[in-house]
């Protein structure tokens, strides 16, 4: 999308926002614009990453696998040979290495879990476009806020027939150590759960940008369960205006943020209180020494 990048975001590269990016902290978003410039990749974890290959092979299933809105839904694949596929894409992953083994063990116990919810994720996106004709998958696409003088970016998962959904994972949980050192997981009910705050707030930007009302696609491996208007209060209209003015604000800061910078580096870090131990718990102690350097006065 072309779009002039005012003078003072330029030496941030910080040429759009985006939806998700209307929910972080602002510590957290400065973080990220300064990993970003010194091309250092935040670190994965076992828990989004599960997330992130159930929807890819749900997408393989439903013929919506790298999705190009030209193309548009194409047939889909064989279900045993789209888990097998995702598996091994899944397996690809390499355990975090400095949080005691928690990453590395829940990574090992997801694998029992996957291939379940990835079905479920498949009959749930059936479910909540049963009278769509076409299903759209996840592109990129833009939205423009008068108070934000970039565009917005924002992917949705599916949408079609004049709705959307988001699809949100929610792997297997650890149960405390039995005595001889194993340990069971237990898979959580997703039946009323309620959306948190930022999937709200994520969800009032869709659809303001689409117009589409929106949804929540809850999986896990036990089944699946789908939040909207109809069931839930926080996706009311009414709600999602409040929402929406939220992120609204928190755009609007993080501009004036880089207004104030002055194109600086230390200008900017000098406007925002860093929270080194969530940096820590997140990202581990490489982008803590980012973090350090960035933050160094």
């Amino acid at each position: 999308m072309a779009h002039e990048t005012p003078a003072y975001r330029q030496e941030f590269k910080a040429t759009h926002d985006s939806a998700s990016g209307g929910t972080q902290e602002p510590w957290e978003f400065v973080l990220k614009l300064y990993t970003r410039h010194l091309g250092v990749k935040l670190p994965m974890a076992a828990r989004p990453w599960c997330g992130i290959v159930v929807q890819d092979g749900a997408n393989l299933i439903l013929g919506l696998d790298k999705y190009q809105p030209m193309v548009g839904q194409q047939d889909g694949m064989d279900q045993a040979k789209a888990i097998a596929q995702t598996m091994e894409r899944y397996n690809s992953y390499q355990p975090r290495q400095w949080d005691g083994g928690k990453d590395a063990e829940e990574f090992e116990a997801f694998k029992d879990y996957i291939p379940d919810m990835i079905l479920h994720a498949v009959e749930g996106v059936r479910e909540a476009f049963k009278h769509a004709n076409m299903i759209e998958g996840e592109y990129q696409r833009w939205h423009n806020e008068p108070k934000v003088d970039v565009p917005i970016m924002l992917y949705q998962d599916y949408s079609g027939g004049g709705k959307q959904t988001d699809l949100k994972c929610k792997p297997p949980l650890r149960n405390p150590p039995k005595k001889d050192g194993t340990r069971s997981w237990r898979v959580p009910k997703v039946e009323g759960i309620t959306p948190t705050a930022q999937q709200q707030m994520q969800q009032s930007v869709y659809r303001q940008a689409t117009g589409e009302p929106p949804s929540l696609l809850f999986v896990s491996a036990s089944g699946y369960y789908i939040a909207d208007e109809d069931n839930c209060d926080l996706l009311k209209p009414e709600a999602l205006d409040r929402a929406y003015a939220d992120v609204v604000r928190s755009w609007q800061i993080k501009q004036n943020l880089l207004k104030a910078a002055n194109g600086s580096w230390r200008n900017l870090a000098g406007l925002v209180q860093p929270d080194f131990n969530e940096i820590a718990r997140r990202h581990g102690p490489s982008i803590v020494d980012v973090a350090n350097q960035l933050w160094r006065f």
